[in-house]
């Protein structure tokens, strides 16, 4: 886990210095840069394998024609090592770095089709003369790879701080983005928030000459018909039993490296699941980090259920407590460092900041939910959809062109007949699943007339409407909407802000495509004779002798936090500065009666939806810093601000 960056077309050392030095939690334990006529590149290194100097970055191969600056972890690289080895490519280190390196020097661009892992990449190759720039983002998103193209240059790195940072590029407000981030609490990649920089797609690969347009091409595409070749005739039984070979695969692969790994532990199925499998790969207990709240009593905590799941599973558990009043103190340097307005990502910081304590990897049950349908709109929209589909798209096209629902009072019910105006075919129903606040008023808070539908919810393209299978399609919505742009970008965020890599073995490639292409009726289903419906259901009869029986029986919860809770208290003053930061309201990002108006709602109880007020003031908080200076290098978190209380310590059987 590192971060990397570079400058091609016209070098700048300063401005690559610049980043790598904004990146510094990125990567605390090594730094190397390598300038040439043509670029910069330059690294931050968080070592996770080979510790020694022979995992130092830029690396090198085909004497100094090639260079690579990598961030992530390749799982299979030892298996492409020894292919490179019989071919007589001969290595100097033990890391991935090195390999993927060769795997280039061999294949040209080709090579990212054969890694399996979370990765982001620049290779810069000046074996023909005129030098090339080659970057590649990994299959799901999971690591982050930002550029942006200026007269004259190209600049990359891993994070938008560090892009920024650069002083090369454009810091103007994207306002599609802050619609989409009013919206739905992120902006959608490939977007950022800056109009001059964007996001690599996943599963994206890019060549840049000089003197010539970048160019972009997807390597790899989730395929339902060559996914559901995978599952052929197996029955469900079938399916479980192959489903759990590919996650105990998946799981010790991702336990490789010459650091201690850990796991985030919850109460649910997915995270025990995944403990179960670590420790049956390393034959003993692994440390295990979950957070609860101190100051008030929520249905979201889940600390409790973690230890008496530690418990059962016999980890070495650490609880760490937090309070509303540790959550304010932080949350200005979280909302900077997290590089653009995002609703989420303070739960895993505080997950990882006591995961980092103890280990510096930390695998997570990520994934699950998108690809076996374990959200409650799956249910909702199989059901919904195939009894009712041709009804509601005539109903919404109908609404749509009428746009009666303007001519009500502005309420809850213009809300409602607004949001089903939307409801026009099955990937804008699922969109609206996915809107904290309807565009109309999202518009009214931006201070904007309109709004380009095919720009705002681009990721409605992303559906494919030839697949007959419900689930599948959202599926593939979820995947490359919901993880990739908030969960996975936010969790990188978060995570690098504490210096710790998070791993995701259910996002392992093999593990997403086998359960891409199962039927829905193995996904949704009940798990025995006469039960209800359950999301997840193949995913759970595979991993259900692992885990104990209540971690699947009760209702879903989510990885939240007391924010409802702490805004009404320890956190009220906090967002009333925010709300009435004169600075902030003359901005032009949003409209102060607006805000108010929003702030009292929820003060009153008329609006009782948190994320309403949360993405004013996490907004605000992010502009904060990069008004006072986010450009300058951040640095870490003072310990002495954050006091995490730490219980149920070494929690075995």
């Amino acid at each position: 886990m590192c971060g990397i960056s570079g400058v091609f077309g016209r070098p700048d050392r300063a401005a690559v210095e610049r980043m790598m030095e904004a990146m510094v939690l990125r990567g605390p334990d090594d730094s190397g840069l390598y300038e040439d006529a043509d670029a910069v590149l330059g690294m931050r290194r968080l070592s996770i394998l080979d510790l020694s100097k022979a995992g130092h970055q830029p690396m090198s191969r085909a004497n100094g024609k090639l260079w690579i600056v990598y961030n992530g972890e390749v799982y299979n690289f030892r298996e492409l090592r020894r292919e490179l080895e019989g071919r007589g490519h001969r290595f100097h280190s033990n890391t991935d770095t090195e390999v993927i390196l060769a795997l280039y020097e061999e294949m040209g661009t080709e090579c990212v089709t054969r890694l399996r892992g979370m990765f982001a990449f620049g290779v810069l190759d000046r074996r023909n003369g005129e030098p090339v720039l080659f970057l590649a983002r990994d299959h799901f998103g999971i690591k982050p790879l930002i550029y942006a193209s200026t007269p004259g240059r190209f600049v990359f790195a891993s994070d938008l701080p560090a892009v920024v940072a650069s002083g090369l590029v454009e810091t103007g407000i994207d306002r599609v983005a802050l619609l989409q981030f009013l919206i739905h609490g992120h902006v959608v990649q490939p977007r950022t928030i800056f109009e001059g920089a964007s996001f690599l797609p996943a599963g994206h690969a890019m060549v840049v000459k000089l003197g010539s347009s970048p160019r972009v091409w997807s390597y790899w595409d989730l395929d339902y018909r060559r996914c559901k070749a995978l599952v052929g005739n197996m029955d469900f039984e079938d399916q479980a039993a192959r489903l759990r070979e590919l996650l105990t695969t998946a799981a010790r692969s991702q336990m490789i490296g010459d650091v201690p790994v850990g796991a985030f532990l919850s109460g649910g199925g997915d995270s025990c699941s995944l403990v179960s499998l670590m420790m049956s790969a390393s034959g003993r207990p692994i440390h295990t980090y979950a957070i609860g709240y101190s100051d008030v009593k929520s249905d979201f905590d889940e600390s409790e259920d973690a230890r008496r799941s530690a418990n059962h599973l016999g980890s070495i558990h650490t609880n760490a407590l937090l309070s509303g009043r540790e959550v304010g103190d932080a949350l200005p340097w979280i909302a900077e460092r997290l590089g653009q307005p995002t609703i989420d990502g303070l739960n895993l910081f505080f997950a990882s900041r006591a995961a980092r304590k103890g280990v510096t990897v930390a695998l997570a049950g990520v994934g699950v939910d998108e690809v076996f349908a374990g959200y409650p709109w799956c249910l909702d929209l199989e059901r919904s959809w195939k009894a009712s589909g041709a009804w509601r798209r005539r109903l919404g096209s109908a609404l749509g062109r009428t746009r009666a629902w303007k001519l009500l009072r502005r309420s809850r019910l213009q809300e409602t007949w607004e949001l089903r105006s939307l409801r026009q075919d099955l990937a804008s129903n699922y969109m609206v699943y996915h809107m904290l606040r309807p565009p109309s008023e999202a518009l009214r808070l931006a201070r904007a007339d309109r709004f380009e539908k095919d720009e705002v919810f681009a990721y409605l393209d992303e559906d494919d409407p030839g697949v007959d299978d419900v689930l599948s399609r959202v599926s593939r919505l979820d995947l490359k909407h919901y993880l990739c742009s908030h969960l996975l970008r936010d969790a990188d965020a978060a995570s690098m802000a504490c210096s710790l890599e998070v791993r995701v073995p259910f996002l392992d490639l093999d593990v997403v495509e086998f359960g891409f292409g199962l039927p829905g009726s193995s996904k949704l289903g009940p798990l025995e004779s006469g039960n209800a419906l359950l999301g997840k259901r193949v995913f759970i009869r595979a991993v259900k002798d692992l885990i104990p029986e209540w971690t699947y029986r009760n209702p879903k919860k989510g990885f939240c936090m007391p924010f409802a809770e702490w805004i009404r208290g320890p956190l009220r003053s906090l967002v009333h500065d925010v709300v009435s930061d004169g600075p902030f309201r003359t901005s032009g990002l949003l409209d102060p009666r607006e805000m108010d108006q929003v702030w009292s709602r929820f003060l009153s109880g008329q609006e009782v939806e948190w994320a309403r007020i949360w993405t004013v003031l996490m907004l605000g908080l992010w502009w904060r810093g990069i008004r006072a200076g986010a450009r300058a290098p951040v640095k870490p978190l003072d310990k002495t601000r954050v006091a995490i209380a730490v219980a149920d310590a070494d929690v075995r059987d």
